[in-house]
């Protein structure tokens, strides 16, 4: 999950949205379900609010869902809720004073956001919002919105139709003014979002697992750049006008951010990553002998893992268990804190690797934190070697659509050669799959996907002085920006 050290090496997620419309009743309590199942996509805080006609009625926490909503106690019945959990990657690090859902009243408006804006205080509009009443771009969103509806009479559709066009970035809105409840997804679909049905009651989910978590069909995924609306009148879909916006969801997505039970575009997420294992093991094999063993780092590269030894013809063995949870140390403050976090959350089981070769599969490497010390583990657990396989190809360049990956300067790839990787983490060997097999493996319209993390070129403008560190700059101006 996004606040554990032991991924700490992991791109963390922004967040994960919910929302429930139908006859009035306790919907606070599905909206609470669908974020448990959401959780793995932020850990800061999570938020419901409850629409129940003409006002709405929020509580927010610190933390998981369990910690931040222990009960629903003060919130009403209403035929509306939204929910969230965050992860932030732009504005305070305050986890209640970001938490969301946002609410104003005025009229009543709450939004619930996934993405980030890039450049949000360019954004129409944003000039007339005082700069002391927004600190994060879904606060600054939410009263574009409201500024609209109160200032040039729109209702809440229209509203969104108004403001949206005009901003750049990522958003998978769920939104409600109490009455109704909205899905939006940017025109280049960067992040999820889900509606499912549940008898005669709505469902909205970044992911299509929320939805059959609480017992809910999923109906479909909402198209790039598409506006639903959910009210007693049925559903209603129109398309946000922004012109030759090219489609680029989240590659990363597949890798590691979904759950592996979800679909994304209609295809498995299980299925994607077990064929990223498989493709894995033909583009980077571990020869020699004796024959080595295949151990994944828990819990997301499990699937990777299985298609990797299963193409090999090796043996999965349970090298690293995580035997229970010890808070959120991701935040440790040096190398050294981490370290001793990682042994708090990880033990290697030496009866599986002493004596053996180990493939160590990952889904992913970003910042290298970690990994280190997880190979120093099985080393002192007595595996001979560690070959240290990669599910993605090597995350060199800043996303701004969503993701924190931290400086551009952290992210271990972009500053060494595969020698001086396996050297830095104390690996015989590193390799990556391929851009062209990852691709392959997620399955769908190659250019359809967001792969900017992996090859600088963007989907839309980056903020000026985006790429501080010099050899990213260098390879970035080398390779173009955008596309």
């Amino acid at each position: 999950m996004n606040g554990d050290p032991v991924d700490a090496d992991k791109p963390r997620e922004a967040c994960g949205v919910a929302g429930v419309w139908g006859p009035a009743g306790h919907h606070a309590a599905v909206v609470r379900e669908m974020l448990v199942a959401l959780q793995h996509r932020g850990q800061e805080s999570a938020g419901i609010a409850v629409g129940t006609g003409d006002a709405l009625v929020a509580r927010h926490g610190a933390g998981t869902v369990a910690e931040a909503l222990p009960d629903l106690e003060g919130l009403p019945l209403g035929p509306v809720a939204v929910g969230h959990v965050r992860y932030a990657t732009h504005g305070t690090r305050d986890a209640l004073a970001g938490a969301q859902p946002v609410v104003l009243d005025r009229p009543p408006l709450a939004l619930a956001h996934n993405g980030t804006l890039v450049d949000p205080h360019t954004a129409p509009g944003a000039d007339a919002v005082e700069p002391g009443e927004w600190f994060t771009d879904s606060e600054l969103l939410t009263r574009l919105l409201l500024a609209a509806r109160a200032e040039k009479g729109l209702d809440t559709a229209a509203a969104l139709h108004a403001v949206l066009p005009g901003l750049k970035g990522a958003y998978a809105l769920v939104v409600s003014d109490g009455h109704r409840l909205y899905g939006v997804r940017d025109p280049h679909g960067f992040r999820p979002l889900a509606v499912g049905r549940r008898g005669d009651t709505w469902l909205l989910a970044s992911e299509t697992a929320a939805i059959t978590a609480v017992g809910g069909d999923v109906v479909r995924e909402l198209e790039p750049g598409e506006v639903l609306s959910i009210g007693p009148q049925g559903t209603a879909s129109s398309r946000l006008e922004v012109p030759d916006a090219k489609t680029a969801a989240c590659l990363f997505e597949y890798v590691y951010f979904a759950r592996a039970d979800s679909h994304l575009s209609g295809r498995s997420v299980y299925q994607a990553r077990f064929r990223a294992g498989q493709a894995l093991a033909d583009h980077a094999p571990v020869d020699g002998s004796p024959r080595p063993v295949v151990v994944a780092t828990p819990e997301t590269a499990r699937v990777a893992a299985d298609g990797y030894a299963e193409r090999a013809g090796l043996t999965v063995v349970q090298g690293l268990l995580r035997p229970g949870q010890g808070g959120r140390s991701f935040l440790a403050r040096d190398q050294e804190a981490r370290h001793h976090a990682v042994r708090r959350k990880l033990s290697p089981v030496p009866a599986a690797v002493a004596g053996r070769r180990v493939v160590l599969v990952d889904d992913s490497l970003v910042r290298g934190t970690t990994m280190r010390t997880v190979a120093r583990m099985l080393r002192d657990a007595g595996a001979l070697e560690v070959h240290l396989r990669v599910a993605s190809p090597p995350y060199r360049w800043p996303c701004f659509y969503g993701i924190d990956t931290g400086r551009p300067e952290e992210l271990l790839a972009a500053r060494l050669s595969m020698t001086e990787l396996a050297g830095q983490l104390d690996c015989d060997s590193v390799a990556f799959l391929s851009l062209d097999r990852l691709l392959e493996a997620a399955g769908g319209d190659r250019s359809g996907y967001c792969t900017a993390c992996l090859t600088g070129r963007y989907p839309t403008a980056t903020p000026a002085g985006a790429f501080p560190a010099p050899a990213c700059a260098t390879a970035l101006a080398s390779q173009g920006t955008a596309e």
